[in-house]
């Protein structure tokens, strides 16, 4: 179990302060035990951090007594990234916490080495239990899943631990390759397609408005000669006269 150092922290002592010499402000409570401000050396948080799981049990040593808990809660700083402030829960072994246990895969699947793909979809499990029963890590050996095969929640067997995750969720599945989809360059695709018969229905619109136009140039040209040709036997009549 890994063991990090702590010291009780005084009210009257500015966090921003702290953060400035290198520590973190800090918080130890939990169900049966009163809340305790503390400061961690911030370098071995950050050591400590990159070691463990949400689900895995810290030692503190605090004036001389061990305490087991749980990392809670981080905060982190907006714009650094960095963490600013630790929660950690305490409770006894056989005191009931519900907690997020990581999941990770262990081999690879069968169907993964046959050119399918491991779609990982839940990277947690939540549970109820006694702390004791709480796993840091839930592994799960995927070494003889085919593709179409998949592992549900309902599929997942953790003792005496209730299972808050709804059981017909699924945890990954094992996908079929995706095919190639070979695209010949030199015939028109879809969308060309559509804009050529667009394209097509625009000249045909354009010429059948030049016949109709050209139509109504013929239907008055005619209908001029055929006034010219009413005006002049009359002009020969008052000719005659």
């Amino acid at each position: 179990m890994a063991t990090l150092q702590v010291s009780e922290r005084e009210s009257e002592e500015n966090p921003n302060t702290l953060r400035r010499e290198g520590k973190l402000p800090a918080v130890l409570y939990g169900p049966e035990r009163d809340s305790v401000s503390l400061t961690i050396n911030k370098k071995k948080m950050k050591e400590l951090m990159n070691e463990i799981t949400r689900s895995t049990r810290v030692e503190l040593e605090l004036d001389g007594d061990v305490h087991e808990v749980f990392l809670r809660d981080i905060q982190y700083d907006h714009l650094t990234d960095e963490p600013i402030h630790i929660d950690f829960y305490e409770v006894p072994d056989n005191h009931p916490v519900e907690m997020e246990i990581p999941v990770v895969t262990v081999g690879t699947p069968e169907g993964v080495s046959s050119g399918g793909i491991m779609d990982h979809l839940m990277e947690t499990i939540t549970v109820y239990g006694e702390a004791t029963d709480i796993p840091e890590i839930l592994r799960l050996d995927v070494e003889e899943l085919e593709i179409g095969d998949s592992i549900h929640v309902s599929d997942l067997d953790l003792g005496d631990l209730e299972i808050l995750t709804p059981e017909d969720r699924t945890v990954l599945s094992i996908l079929a390759p995706r095919k190639e989809i070979e695209i010949d360059l030199t015939e028109p695709t879809i969308g060309e397609e559509l804009l050529g018969e667009e394209e097509l229905e625009a000249e045909e619109e354009e010429e059948l408005e030049a016949e109709e136009e050209l139509e109504e140039e013929e239907m008055e040209e005619g209908a001029a000669e055929e006034e010219e040709e009413e005006l002049e036997p009359e002009e020969e009549s008052e000719g005659a006269e």
